[in-house]
């Protein structure tokens, strides 16, 4: 009986300390991602765009940040990004330059206070978005109001 309990509890420290590597090897590798600029001509759709202003905010990397805040729109009306804290994903719907995000889901794993500040002004630009803009490898997004809320780099991994 004390060498099944002493296995059980090897197996499960051992199962623990590889989700611990692993989950915090996913955090290490994205972060130690160096970005370069992407081409001249950027589409909007599969480019990587970190988000360098919200709301006339310059959006800075934080101490403790281990993610740029960033957004990716794919195929089918799917978006990606990270808030420089948590994971988020969710739809979109574009017409021309129209640009309207729909649903909206987030990982909720708590930051530091301003890191957290952060992430409600990138989420509370995104829901007001309406129209967008891109200039080679800019991307400006806009309130119904025509107010730039965002603006964003184009990025690509190497």
């Amino acid at each position: 009986m004390k060498k099944e309990f002493f296995s059980a509890y090897k197996l499960a420290a051992v199962m623990l300390t590889v989700l611990t590597l692993f989950l915090s090897g996913c955090s290490a590798e994205q972060a130690s991602l160096p970005l370069k600029p992407a081409a001249a001509k950027t589409a909007l759709l599969h480019t990587t765009w970190r988000i360098s202003e919200i709301n006339g905010s310059k959006v800075v990397f934080r101490p403790g940040q281990k993610l740029d805040v960033s957004l990716v729109f794919s195929k089918g009306g799917q978006f990606s990004g990270t808030t420089g804290c948590n994971y988020l994903n969710g739809t979109y719907i574009l017409k021309k330059d129209q640009l309207n995000f729909g649903s909206l889901a987030i990982t909720r794993i708590a930051c530091s206070p301003q890191l957290m500040a952060q992430e409600r002004e990138y989420l509370g630009a995104i829901r007001k978005a309406s129209s967008y803009a891109i200039n080679a490898n800019s991307l400006k997004l806009f309130s119904a109001d025509g107010r730039k809320i965002m603006d964003l780099i184009a990025v690509m991994r190497p």
